[in-house]
């Protein structure tokens, strides 16, 4: 297998463990409360990043500048304690398919939000992606019908995941103002350090940890999240983009909603109506037309955890 052949493989292992994460908080949503599966999660995520960062290089790679940990700060309160939990508290009162369908807009959000705070410009077809997907988003929130809209009858658990990509979307751009010099495992394992803590605090606060079973089945799904869609996911698609490119690798993002959609038919036997499959192939498009046409990308395609 030649070395570009293994980073390829590496990006679609990436992105089928990030298409999973819908179908292990659906699983998990019986078993923990949202504020303890992120919590418990990223508490995992951020233990093991500090280690490695720490055995590989001592305190010198773990220590970062008052300026990077204000903007960490603030990127784990969002990104992670807010992402992460109202994701899960979604995940009850919709399918693992549609959070997977509806999390492809992220890359058009992040966009709008770039253009916003950072003053990033798209092109006139950059924004005509940026417009078809979001059409397509509403259409699959709203199943196509303007009744939905008019008498306000949203799915809660579908405008949640419109909420959390809204979030993801602000961490990714502030994460543009870091320091040059920061590596990407440090951001990781601050801002799940960070979320991990304001999720303990404020769960305990609101008496929101709480475990209602645990099976294996809750187990394996917990592993999955944490281990498998929180590092290896992270450290293949880091290794394959430093092989590939950011431009050629961040094609394969559109990978993650198509590997969620499946695995909750396939895992859980869900089914999506013609006005979901619709919806998503105007969230795809769209966001295959905005991508394409940046004018300015720093750094590739940027995923959820």
């Amino acid at each position: 297998m030649t070395s570009k052949s293994k980073a390829y493989l590496f990006l679609v292992m990436a992105c089928f463990f990030w298409g999973a994460t819908p179908l292990c908080g659906r699983i998990l949503k019986d078993s923990l409360s949202p504020m303890l599966i992120t919590g418990a999660r990223f508490s995992l995520v951020s233990i093991i990043l500090f280690t490695f960062l720490y055995l590989k290089g001592g305190l010198k790679s773990v220590k970062v500048s008052l300026h990077d940990f204000k903007l960490l700060f603030v990127m784990g309160a969002l990104g992670i304690f807010l992402h992460n939990s109202l994701l899960f508290e979604g995940l009850k009162y919709t399918t693992a398919s549609n959070a997977a369908l509806i999390e492809s807009i992220g890359p058009a959000v992040t966009s709008v939000c770039a253009f916003l705070f950072i003053g990033e410009r798209l092109s006139k077809f950059g924004w005509i992606g940026i417009i078809i997907s979001l059409f397509g988003a509403m259409f699959i929130v709203c199943k196509g019908s303007l009744t939905v809209i008019t008498q306000f009858e949203f799915n809660i658990g579908e405008i949640l995941v419109v909420i959390c990509e809204i979030l993801w979307s602000v961490y990714v751009v502030i994460s543009y103002r870091l320091s040059p010099n920061i590596n990407a495992l440090s951001v990781t394992a601050y801002t799940a350090l960070v979320g991990a803590l304001l999720c303990f605090v404020f769960g305990a606060l609101c008496n929101s940890l709480i475990v209602y079973k645990i099976e294996l089945i809750d187990v394996v799904s917990f592993l999955v999240l944490s281990l498998f869609a929180g590092i290896v996911a992270f450290a293949s698609w880091n290794y394959a983009i430093s092989r590939v490119g950011a431009s050629k690798g961040g094609i394969f993002v559109y990978l993650i909603p198509l590997f969620g959609a499946v695995l909750g038919f396939a895992v859980l036997g869900e089914t999506l109506i013609k006005e979901e499959i619709i919806g998503a192939l105007f969230v795809i498009a769209g966001m295959i037309i905005s991508v394409r046409a940046k004018l300015t990308n720093k750094g590739g395609a940027n995923v959820s955890m």
